[in-house]
This record gives C-alpha cells, structure tokens and sequence, in this order.
C-alpha cells in the first residue's frame, strides 16, 4: 500500500476543544473533545445515541476511544465540525463562529441538519441576510431561507432583489431544494411591487424629479425631454426594477441626460443630485413595498 493512502494519525483539535467527556473525530482525523451535555442538548441525534450502552475506559479496541473517553467517528471535516460544535457552545450567541461565505453556511446547514441541531440551524439561517452574503449572492441567500421556511430572512432577500429585473439574477444550485411554487412566489412579489411603484404618479407634486438640464442648457435650443417623458422613465425604470437605487445607476443617469440635451456641468452634479433625491424618495417606495409585502406574507 503506498505511503498517501494509510490512515493519518489522529490528532486534537486544541482549544476550545480540548476538554469534555465524549471525542468526536471528524473524517480527516482531527479529535474534538467535547461534552455530552451540551451535545445531547443541542441535538436528539446525539442524545439518543448518549442513551445506548457506550464503550468502557477500558475498552481495548484503540478506535473505540481514547485516554478512557468514547470516539464518534463522523464524516464532517475537521473545519466544518469546528463551526458546528462552536454553534453548540453555550456562548455562540455571544461569540458567534464566522461563517466566510454561503459555501461554508450550506456546509454547516447541512451537518446542523443532519445532526437534528434546529435552534443551531434557525441562529445560522438568521446571519445569512448579512451585508456581505446579501449584497454578493441574493438569490442564494433567498433559496437558502426559503429552503429553511424562514420568513422574516425570505422576505429581506426577495426585497434586496428587487434592485434587479426578475430575469437578470443567474441560476444558483440552491434552486434545487425549493419547489417551484416558491420561486413562483418571488416572481409574483417582484411583479405586484413592480406595480405598486406606477402610485408614484400621484406624488411628483410632493416629490419633484431633480432637473436634468440648466437655463444654459436651454439657451442652446437643444431638444429637451418633457416632464411627462421624464416621470414615465422613472416610472418605467422603477417598475422593472422596484428599487429607487435603480435610479442611482450610471447608465440610466446618463441615458437621461443625453436625452435632455444636458451640458457637461449638468451631467457631472446629476449622480449627485439623485443621490439626494433618492433619499428623499425612498420614503413613500419602501411605505409601497412594505404594503405589498404585509399582502404577500
């Protein structure tokens, strides 16, 4: 047998995991001691399996135990099981274990899953909607809580896609585990907030779009876009895209600007002035959106 294929050595985990009652050796031999009490709270797998006659201090079968404690062979790697026992700690609420990307939270999803471990599965699926998995991989972060029927988390993923066409977000493996009423659900969402924006009509007298052009703009008797032209842009725009930082994007400032005949100083303050007015406008948006959302639920 060549030298890569015998089994390696085990070795401990360290600490924290270097004190308990009970070992758990993951796939790629590293050994997690750890306590039943905190397992068998954490998990009915385990707490089942903690019922069953366990092997003697003295047992002699080397992969039985060690230094007198019970070996659980598992088949999470070692990186994984670190995370998951972590979120069986007493103070992960505290001290939460970092989770680097959805990568990592499916792989600790699906061990918490297979384990029973619900309250570590609902606190995991509670930190996907963070900035830096929500910002990067909405779609993910969607099917993910959406697989895990965690409402509050499904509903913020399907609002942070509203920045994007139903069609522009790309296939995600994830889609996988929901049906396709749920996804139906999303489209709909999508589509009723898409229509909730056209109220903004109603509103231009209290919201009033930003100028695109100045009095030397229009003393070049450059063709100018009406007013009317104008608001059924923004409509049209939040429509498809039922965000106002849709109304933030470079393309469509500049689309706008052209059309307007807008001169060069005009065009440098316009990212600027919808910047503000976004601010202003997010207000009655998000108060439609969150209608069409209490609807939806």
């Amino acid at each position: 047998m060549d030298i890569d294929d015998k089994p390696q050595i085990p070795v401990d985990a360290g600490a924290p995991f270097d004190r308990g009652d009970v070992i758990i050796r993951s796939v790629d031999n590293v050994d997690f001691y750890f306590h039943k009490l905190l397992l068998s709270l954490a998990s009915p797998f385990f707490s089942n399996m903690f019922s069953l006659p366990q092997p003697g201090p003295l047992d002699d079968a080397a992969d039985r135990t060690k230094c007198g404690l019970p070996i659980i062979p598992v088949a999470e790697r070692s990186l994984i099981l670190r995370k998951l026992l972590s979120f069986c700690s007493p103070v992960y609420d505290t001290d939460v274990p970092v989770l680097e990307d959805l990568d990592m939270v499916m792989f600790v999803l699906d061990a918490a899953d297979k384990y029973d471990m619900k309250r570590v599965g609902r606190f995991i699926v509670k930190m996907i909607t963070a900035p830096k998995f929500l910002e990067k991989e909405p779609m993910r972060v969607f099917a993910i809580a959406c697989r895990y029927r965690s409402k509050a988390e499904t509903l913020m993923a399907a609002q942070y896609m509203l920045r994007f066409a139903v069609w522009e977000p790309a296939y995600v493996s994830e889609l996988d585990f929901i049906s396709g009423s749920d996804f139906q659900r999303l489209v709909k969402y999508h589509a009723r907030c898409g229509q909730a924006i056209t109220q903004l009509t109603r509103l231009w007298s209290t919201f009033p779009l930003p100028p695109l052009d100045c009095k030397f703009c229009r003393k070049k008797g450059v063709s100018r876009l009406s007013l009317r032209e104008y608001q059924d842009s923004v409509i049209e725009t939040l429509r498809i895209r039922p965000s106002v930082e849709s109304l933030l994007n470079p393309e469509w400032i500049e689309s706008m600007m052209k059309k307007a005949g807008s001169c060069i100083n005009c065009r440098e303050r316009a990212p600027g002035k919808f910047a503000e007015y976004v601010k202003e406008l997010a207000y009655p948006v998000m108060a439609m959106i969150v209608e069409v959302s209490n609807s939806h639920a």
